[in-house]
């Protein structure tokens, strides 16, 4: 019998399941029963108990801390014990100042303690009496998974032991199979066929065949460009792995203070789709997030319904869940939701394409789901067209209006600093925002990022753009450049471009609009209003409460039905026959454009009131505009907000 130790390592969040460990876990027990024992362990809540859930929550989520690479590089000294210390050097890198000194004190003491702490891990579930240890690394995951594999191989060189995950695409993994002497396999790309395979090999006493496996990085095959850019091949999204979360739910059992103390909700990931439809027509510029897979295939309706259903079984101590599909698969809101029935207090993410109906976003809501990321990014259709994303400013206002009409939570960042971006934008931004307090706000403004895999990473010659690691990186892991171009998978332009310096201008005071946005946005309280009232009967009025006490002005019929009209774009010479001629339809323009409840992009109007069960006819997508434009500048660097992704 082959002892399986799968291990979810800091710093995965410690509320969800590790979904690819999971996944696997289920799929070797179908596969081989009593041949394997496989176990998952939650060692990242184990970290999270000892450093706290808030200060694990800060790192393995926050801006601050993830574009430090500080979760990686607090496990440096273990993964990696030849390399001298550079905590004076990092330090002197991040988190400098008086702001930070109480947070550098606390670091340098959990740093002292990790070594024991961790060893003691590596004991207590019996780590090194595994003939497998395997580790998924994706985002902050690489070193710590690094660290632990050092400390089994310290106390039992013959334990193989494995690293997969994101982190080990093509041509990343390589660079761990050349250079980490305790990580034994690599696994590039899917792993639901090559793990298997595998495992057969070690059970049937061939391990040499592995080596021959495409997806499969050793020390032997790494300077093979057949396996050094390989990617493992994927199953068939029908074939409905249901993941083992048994070994989360008694972690969960184990760390009750993380419930308790911490900010995060217990959530269980599934799976619907792979890849990306919109990627395979217009790939987002700045999205790496699919690796060498863009190719797009969704699970059966009548199988995504069964999942549902089998999910909804955790309820009620489990009512949040999150797909790990990067798009909402198009034809679900009519083959799939209206059949589901949830539990209440249920509640389902997903990411969306937009533009989405205000039909087929009932149709989700009431399915279930009421938080969606929607991947607006811009409030600006020239940005939006830089980004490929085949939609407009109208669009994404569009939507947010009907999320808040329908009770769905809209999960958003405002991203600035795009190759070509007009720097009009970011001051037309500074003006649009106050008048937006009403819809939910962006999570923050953060400049545009270089990832891997991205548009702009592949045509970054083409692009002008200078694209070197991040500067973590070097801090991080003792590797020549070279060796680091292949490993990174988050990159900054080191030449300072026009646009770059534009969005550097605007980055603080745009920052400071949208925390007033969010201020406005109270927890447990109410939230600004801007809303149309009344009847034909009783006569109609807008209630305003964006910027202190409520206020409720009167309108007659005809800006009524104006407002009404407004619900879709129009440029005012397009109105003037139905609204009694161009005087009165000036007059009612200036009237709502003085009280700021207009937004203009382009000669075109929409109304930002929320009008009760407005029916607006959603623009078609611009797909014409998704070639990325050669910018006049290249760009600086650097960051994108909090993504989710699959496993």
């Amino acid at each position: 019998m082959l002892r399986i130790a799968l291990v979810n390592v800091p710093f995965a969040s410690w509320d969800r399941p590790s979904f690819a460990l999971s996944q696997l876990a289920g799929l070797l027990q179908r596969e081989f029963g009593e041949h394997v024992v496989v176990d998952v362990h939650y060692l990242n809540q184990d970290v999270a108990t000892e450093l706290g859930a808030l200060t694990y929550e800060a790192i393995s989520l926050t801006h601050d801390h993830v574009d430090t690479g500080l979760g990686d590089w607090l496990f440096r000294s273990i993964a990696f014990p030849g390399a001298p210390d550079n905590i004076d050097e990092y330090f002197s890198r991040y988190y400098k100042g008086g702001r930070w000194a109480e947070f550098r004190d606390r670091i340098r003491r959990y740093r002292d303690t990790l070594p024991s702490f961790l060893s003691g891990l590596v004991d207590r579930y019996r780590l090194p009496d595994a003939d497998i240890v395997g580790f998924s690394s994706m985002f902050a995951q690489h070193v710590s998974s690094m660290a632990l594999a050092q400390l089994v191989k310290d106390r039992n060189p013959g334990t193989i032991t494995l690293l997969g995950g994101a982190n080990c695409e093509a041509p990343m993994g390589a660079v761990i199979a050349e250079r980490v002497p305790q990580i034994d396999y690599v696994f590039s790309g899917p792993a639901l066929e090559t793990f298997p395979d595998f495992v057969r090999c070690v059970l049937e006493d061939k391990l040499e065949a592995a080596d021959a496996l495409p997806g499969i990085v050793s020390r032997r095959n790494c300077d093979q460009p057949q396996y050094r850019k390989a990617v493992g091949r994927n199953r068939d999204i029908d074939e409905v792995l249901r993941p083992e979360y048994d070994d989360f739910l008694s972690a969960l059992d184990e760390h009750p203070e993380l419930a308790r103390t911490g900010n995060a909700t217990p959530t269980l990931y599934f799976e619907t789709s792979r890849g990306c439809w919109w990627g395979e027509r217009s790939h987002c510029t700045f999205c790496g997030l699919n690796g060498q897979s863009m190719s797009y295939r969704s699970m059966r309706a009548d199988l995504a319904i069964e999942q549902f259903n089998w999910l909804f079984e955790f309820a009620p101590r489990f009512t949040s869940l999150s797909c790990t599909d990067n798009i909402l698969p198009r034809s679900y809101a009519k083959d799939v939701f209206p059949q589901l029935t949830p539990p209440a207090g249920v509640s389902i993410f997903y990411e969306v394409k937009l533009p989405v109906s205000r039909r087929d976003l009932t149709c989700l809501a009431q399915g279930g789901v009421t938080v969606v990321q929607p991947g607006i990014e811009a409030l600006a259709t020239s940005t939006l067209k830089l980004m490929g994303k085949g939609t407009t400013s109208f669009q994404n206002l569009q939507f947010l209006k009907t999320c808040l009409d329908l009770g769905i939570d809209p999960q958003w960042n405002l991203l600035i600093g795009f190759p070509n971006e007009d720097p009009a934008t970011l001051e037309q931004y500074e003006k649009d925002i106050p008048k937006l307090v009403h819809l939910r706000p962006p999570y923050d403004v953060f400049m545009v990022r270089f990832d891997r895999f991205s548009p702009y990473y592949v045509k970054r010659e083409a692009l002008g753009l200078d694209l070197h690691p991040m500067d973590y990186y070097p801090l991080i892991y003792p590797f020549p450049p070279e060796a680091l171009a292949d490993l990174a998978y988050f990159f900054a332009d080191h030449s300072l471009g026009t646009y770059m310096l534009n969005a550097l201008e605007w980055h603080d005071r745009l920052r400071a609009r949208v925390a007033a946005w969010r201020g406005a946005w109270p927890e447990g309280a109410g939230s600004p209003e801007l809303r149309l009232l009344g009847s034909a009967r009783d006569g109609w009025r807008i209630l305003d409460s964006r910027w202190g006490p409520a206020k409720v002005e009167s309108i007659d019929q005809e800006t009524c039905r104006l407002l009404r009209r407004l619900g879709s774009p129009a440029r005012p010479d397009q109105l003037v026959d139905d609204f009694g001629g161009q005087a009165a339809l000036d007059r009612m323009v200036t009237w709502l454009d003085e009280r700021q409840m207009l937004f203009e992009e382009s000669g075109r109007l929409l109304s930002l009131v929320l009008t009760e069960g407005e029916d607006v006819e959603a623009e078609t997508a611009d797909e014409t505009a998704t070639d990325i434009a050669r910018p006049l500048l290249p760009v600086l660097n650097t960051t994108v907000g909090v993504s989710r992704g699959g496993a």
